[in-house]
């Protein structure tokens, strides 16, 4: 009986390493793919932040893409490209001025129903 319950224990472990491998023991969906973000602009260091743009892939949609400034909704403008992607740009109320690092967070859902996020960080040295 000893050598069974190792045995059962051997198959659990083995059938939980393949999953792991496949989708890192995570939550998510098999094959539902998530929206990207890319060519973001500006990025690294500027003098002030007026504005933030980037591309969106064009299984995002667009009716759910979100745009924080330091934590704070941002109204984004979103255009289609004439490859299907999405050109977004959000324009702040008010310019960023003051030195230190913003933290901009967008993100989506696909058509496929899955979120993708997307933190990124620009730098403000007046």
């Amino acid at each position: 009986m000893h050598g069974l319950v190792k045995s059962a224990v051997l198959l659990v472990a083995i059938a939980s390493g393949s999953v792991w491998a496949y989708g890192g023991g995570g939550g998510g969906s098999s094959g539902c793919a998530e929206p990207k973000f890319f060519e973001p602009n500006p990025s690294g260091t500027v003098p002030v932040l007026t504005e933030f743009a980037f591309i969106a892939s064009e299984d995002t949609e667009s009716d759910t893409l979100t745009v924080e400034i330091n934590g704070r909704p941002v109204q984004p403008v979103i255009d289609r490209r004439r490859n299907g992607d999405w050109q977004v740009k959000a324009v702040l109320p008010q310019p960023l001025t003051g030195p230190g690092r913003i933290r901009i967070a967008v993100k989506a859902k696909s058509r496929d129903g899955c979120w993708g996020f997307q933190p990124y960080h620009v730098e403000v040295k007046p």
